[in-house]
């Protein structure tokens, strides 16, 4: 009778403990849907501010290889030539609200244009993001070592990639000397992001980490413009005239949709046009590279961004998003000091310590955990409470058994000793 109620209280116990556990993964993994590897959390969109990295750097932009493709668009045409007619009906489909973005398209949009289709950047200017990828593999860690014959264990091995890791984060949410921070990216573009990378660089079982994120087309027009339009184009000022251009201005993205039309934009970014320039305007071929890599409909996404998100000069209060992984290193590579970040490259140092995944659900996880703890403390004590009544009850009971057997013993021995006696 005692063993069955000890194990109800022990199944009681068992069932909050998992209740808990149940509700605490639901919490912090409340943003992946039941579709398999597909995360549909729902990212904030802000406006570009600030100068361009460009300017930043105070680097001329025929002195650097950053956001270009080294293609370029087509010439002018010749005096008494007709330009060939472009069709942007034939080119631009329309986006569907919702978007299913993998690493690779967040590759497209964010990286590509300093680090190339391949990731081997442009040295030593722009670096390769491949053998830093790499290192955060432990088995690519142990099969380097032992070519260079270091034979090292793997748990060193563990420890060398988690410190590779760490200094990744760490470069993309705070850039470094050449290399503007990546603020604007969340979480899981993040994992999506790094899990490509990891695949683009041959680690071991990558394929089997990749992400597809849900996302709006706005949101899709921001990370090319944070990304890449922000690299050469600084985000508001005044529109340069046909001589400015001539002589190297660039023009602000906060003017970009009052000199192009919708088509002309995307004809522009996807394929080139000529560019009226000189003191005299006449048509040129321009110094913009095509982002031949980038959709028409992508380029659509930018346009609308920039409409319904017009750029500014200074930064918005909430213009960045702090990533959240664990491990950030605070020694990691930090952007260069000589001047003040553009407004867009500004990590967020409100939100810039390190945060568990799903940080927007901490405080519901928290309150939940209190009560699996409360629940806890509270079987705990009335399991102990119940033991020590228990404990009281049979010792009351073993004396009472002790004491009737003493008088039953008693009475035998006075029955005996008067028989005895008789008998005598």
């Amino acid at each position: 009778m005692q063993l069955m109620k000890k194990s109800r209280w022990v199944a009681i116990f068992a069932v909050i403990l998992l209740a808990g556990h149940s509700a605490f993964a639901r919490a912090n993994y409340s943003g992946i849907p039941p579709e398999k590897g597909i995360v549909s959390k729902e990212a904030t969109v802000t406006k570009v501010a600030g100068e361009s990295w460009l300017m930043h750097l105070n680097r001329p932009f025929n002195e650097t290889s950053m956001g270009k493709t080294w293609q370029l668009g087509p010439p002018a045409p010749e005096p008494g030539e007709t330009a060939s007619p472009w069709r942007p009906d034939l080119q631009y489909s329309g986006a569907p609200q919702t978007l299913k973005l993998r690493g690779s398209d967040l590759y497209r949009m964010n990286c590509q244009g300093c680090h190339g289709e391949s990731g081997q950047g442009a040295p030593p200017e722009i670096n390769s993001v491949i053998n830093p990828v790499r290192a955060t593999s432990v088995a690519l860690v142990m099969a380097r070592m032992k070519m260079a014959g270091m034979d090292i264990s793997r748990t060193e091995a563990v420890k060398l990639a988690q410190q590779s890791n760490t200094a990744l984060l760490q470069r993309l949410h705070s850039g470094g000397e050449n290399m503007p921070p990546f603020p604007h990216l969340n979480e899981s573009e993040v994992r999506s992001l790094l899990a490509y990378l990891k695949q683009l660089a041959g680690v071991p079982g990558a394929e089997r980490e990749q992400l597809t994120v849900k996302e709006s087309p706005v949101r899709v027009g921001e990370h090319i413009v944070k990304s890449t339009c922000h690299i050469c184009h600084s985000a508001a000022g005044p529109d340069p005239d046909a001589q400015q251009l001539a002589n190297g201005a660039i023009p602000t993205l906060n003017v970009l949709t009052a000199r192009k039309s919708r088509s002309e934009f995307i004809r522009k970014v996807t394929r080139g046009a000529p560019v009226l320039m000189g003191a005299q305007p006449m048509l040129y071929r321009g110094r913009m590279p095509v982002f031949y890599y980038l959709s028409a409909d992508e380029a659509a996404d930018v346009y609308l961004y920039l409409t319904l998100y017009p750029p500014s000069e200074s930064a918005n209060p909430d213009a960045t998003i702090a990533l959240s992984h664990q491990g950030l290193a605070a020694d990691g590579g930090t952007p260069p000091a000589q001047k003040t970040l553009a407004a867009s490259f500004r990590p967020d140092k409100s939100r810039a310590e390190v945060q568990p995944p799903g940080g927007d659900t901490d405080q519901p996880t928290a309150a939940l955990l209190s009560m699996v703890a409360a629940l806890v403390a509270l079987l705990l004590a009335g399991g102990l409470g119940f033991t020590m009544h228990e404990f009281k009850r049979l010792a009351a009971a073993r004396q009472v058994r002790s004491r009737a057997v003493k008088s039953n013993l008693r009475g035998r021995t006075n029955d005996a000793t008067a028989t005895f006696q008789h008998g005598s």
